[in-house]
């Protein structure tokens, strides 16, 4: 695995908790050499171009069914592949949803999020988003695109049809477009502007892309259909997919420590993103990444000292959450954000200000998971496994 950073990457910049403007007028962008600057100026135009094309399909549409004004696309809850047997996916039950989904794949090949899908196919000249006019028309927030993408590949499986095989290969196709050129996936491609924009980590967003690509890399059930060719282009995304991750873990004074829940793309910088989630190390996303890296097979000495050192810094950072304000806990937990310089749990509300006790939330006091304890289960068991796996000694 090659890991040196060329001479502009050497270090993550300075820290933000704001993205200012748009990637294509960001400093970091700009200031690139040109040779560096070329394949990002390739992927933002890219980018232009399937917002462009998204934008003809519309019109085209609208204009052809004769309407004056575009319906809405009605919000629901996300999509998640159903657990269900795989006869099932052969049946008609099974295909009127993956038809439906069809549908709603956007012109760029991905699809929104939090949108009625399954019931009723899009109509033509529709919104693909209720998210306002060209709000996450594609994006991997809340499990979408990377969900309806594998339900077509089990669709494709049990029935053999072209079509459900073809579109799970337009929304891989799209998956590897959005990749940027440093490895990283932004949350909305083609973007939109502010935090969407970012490498994001963010509810294990870039973490479920890799989990496929790796998933089809390996050849599981239901990848069988996917070409050779596709096949090659996913395991060199994949690989710089997880190269991008272990440049992104941030050092305090010179040691490993976690991740924040976005990065900046170009400077791997940890960035903020709404107002109440500053730039930090993330108590919640550090343990999705662990547990990607933990199931690569055999660590490379990078990815071991990646875990390791993203262990150690959960094995520290505890917290007593009664004594910050969270009533009602049991067991051990971890703050969602962390200072990155004193290592202090980090809170924060609809005023961006910096808050160190979870008492002085208030609008967003029951509506954000300040505390978890999902790093229990990684310490306890899932870290012990892998340590036997590999032999590792400690």
């Amino acid at each position: 695995m090659a890991l040196g950073l060329p001479a502009w990457l050497s270090s993550q910049g300075a820290e933000a908790d704001r993205v200012r403007g748009k990637l294509m007028w960001d400093p970091y962008y700009l200031e690139l050499p040109p040779r560096t600057k070329a394949p990002w100026d390739r992927w933002l135009a890219e980018g232009v171009r399937l917002r462009q094309h998204e934008i003809e399909v519309f019109e085209f549409e609208l204009a052809k069914s004769g309407r004056r004004h575009a319906p809405r696309a009605k919000g629901a809850a996300g999509f998640e592949v159903p657990e269900k047997p795989a006869a099932w996916f052969a049946g008609a039950e099974a295909g009127k949803i993956a038809d439906n989904l069809l549908t709603w794949q956007s012109p760029s090949g991905g699809w929104t999020k939090n949108t009625a899908m399954t019931r009723r196919p899009r109509i033509a000249g529709q919104r693909w988003s209720p998210w306002g006019d060209w709000g996450y028309v594609a994006t991997i927030d809340n499990k979408a695109t990377t969900s309806q993408i594998e339900f077509l590949a089990r669709m494709a499986t049990a029935t053999g049809k072209e079509a459900y095989a073809a579109g799970a290969e337009r929304g891989l196709r799209y998956l590897l477009a959005a990749q940027m050129p440093g490895g990283g996936w932004p949350q909305v491609f083609p973007l939109q502007g502010t935090y969407h924009d970012m490498i994001t980590f963010n509810d294990d967003a870039m973490v479920r892309v890799l989990e496929q690509l790796r998933n089809i890399k390996n050849r599981k059930t239901p990848w069988q259909f996917i070409s050779a060719e596709l096949r090659t282009e996913i395991e060199v995304a994949a690989q710089r997919g997880i190269e991008c991750i272990l440049h992104c873990q941030i050092r305090v004074k010179g040691t490993l420590t976690a991740w924040c829940a976005q990065h900046h793309p170009v400077s791997l910088a940890p960035v903020g993103a709404r107002a109440y989630e500053l730039a930090s190390l993330s108590g919640g996303e550090t343990v999705g990444i662990l547990k990607l890296l933990m199931s690569l097979g055999n660590p490379a000495p990078e990815v071991r000292r990646a875990v390791e050192a993203g262990i150690a810094w959960l094995r520290r950072s505890t917290v007593e959450a009664a004594a910050l304000g969270k009533k009602g806990t049991r067991g051990p937990q971890w703050a969602r954000f962390y200072e990155i310089d004193t290592n202090r749990p980090l809170f924060s509300d609809m005023d961006g200000a910096r808050r160190f006790s979870f008492s002085e939330v208030k609008v967003k006091r029951n509506s954000y998971a300040w505390f978890t304890d999902a790093p229990a289960d990684l310490l306890n068991r899932d870290y012990p496994a892998w340590l036997r796996r590999h032999a590792i000694r400690k």
